[in-house]
């Protein structure tokens, strides 16, 4: 409810609260409940004994590897600019570190329960990969501020795409070469000093102007067929009214324009081709749950 958008269709509803998000399974409670436990452990005290740092590139290579220790499957740095950083709030660190996660795609095939309760066992796994990432890098002399579902000051997709882990799809989502769009993130801020990544193009951008999948899937019609320019950057803007009746305002979770993506096809061929079998059969528009 702390998105504007949302806050305001519910109430315009007359309810209290998103429907999804109070349909929520035991299994996706008890993620919640985790990343919930792990908001009071964002910050806490610095060592004082600072590891002095000469080298950031190597330093880089070092928080990095500590990251895939902790389970990460994508990591990324880049300098923390106003953009990244959620309107209101005040981060004084200098940089943004990101470990995601990726989704097991084959919950596709067992409905929109399955790929919402991966989706926040995800998510759990990212609030603790951030949560231990931040402490060691504190122990290292620096402070670091871990930001997750359990508490967040910054704004994942431009941070995304600055770190390069792809480039931004019409469905709003940025799409990773192997991973598509389904993976999640935990962040770190921090003033110890590392070497920057840089944004990345694959081509991304120029498949997403002939396809149209995600567009013919969507029930709400809420995926646009025109990007805009921003900064120089091409994205295309989701009609939220049109989105949260169906990801936000049922109890099931859409998540339809990922699911249907074809970068998908890349990790999961046999997987993707049995799933756009059933969206043909239940028709392309027609919610998860069918």
């Amino acid at each position: 409810m702390a998105d504007p958008a949302l806050a305001s269709m519910v109430r315009a509803m007359g309810l209290e609260n998103a429907r999804h998000y109070t349909a929520a399974t035991p299994k996706i409670k008890a993620y919640r409940d985790r990343w919930a436990e792990l908001a009071k452990y964002r910050d806490g005290p610095v060592n004082p004994r600072r590891v002095e740092v000469t080298a950031p590139a190597e330093m880089a290579t070092q928080i990095k590897a500590k990251a895939f220790e902790l389970g990460a499957d994508m990591v990324g740095i880049c300098r923390l600019k106003p953009h990244m950083i959620d309107l209101g709030e005040d981060l004084p660190h200098e940089y943004v570190i990101a470990a995601c996660v990726a989704e097991d795609y084959e919950k596709v095939l067992l409905g929109a329960n399955a790929v919402e309760e991966e989706a926040m066992r995800v998510y759990a796994t990212c609030s603790d990969i951030a949560t231990e990432l931040a402490a060691h890098i504190r122990d290292l002399g620096y402070p670091a501020l871990a930001h997750h579902n359990g508490g967040s000051a910054v704004q994942a997709i431009p941070i995304f795409y600055q770190v390069g882990f792809g480039e931004l799809g019409r469905h709003g989502s940025l799409i990773h070469e192997r991973y598509g769009a389904s993976f999640r993130p935990g962040f770190v801020t921090t003033d110890l000093p590392l070497a920057e990544d840089q944004p990345r193009e694959f081509g991304v951008q120029d498949f997403c102007m002939h396809c149209n999948a995600c567009m013919r899937n969507c029930p709400g019609d809420a995926i646009p067929k025109d990007p805009v320019i921003t900064d120089g950057i091409k994205r295309w803007l989701i009609d939220l009214e049109k989105c949260y009746p169906y990801s936000r305002l049922r109890d099931e979770y859409c998540h339809l324009c990922v699911d249907v993506c074809p970068y998908n096809v890349r990790s999961h061929p046999k997987t993707y081709k049995s799933f756009m079998k059933q969206r043909k059969q239940s028709g392309y528009k027609t919610p998860k749950s069918w």
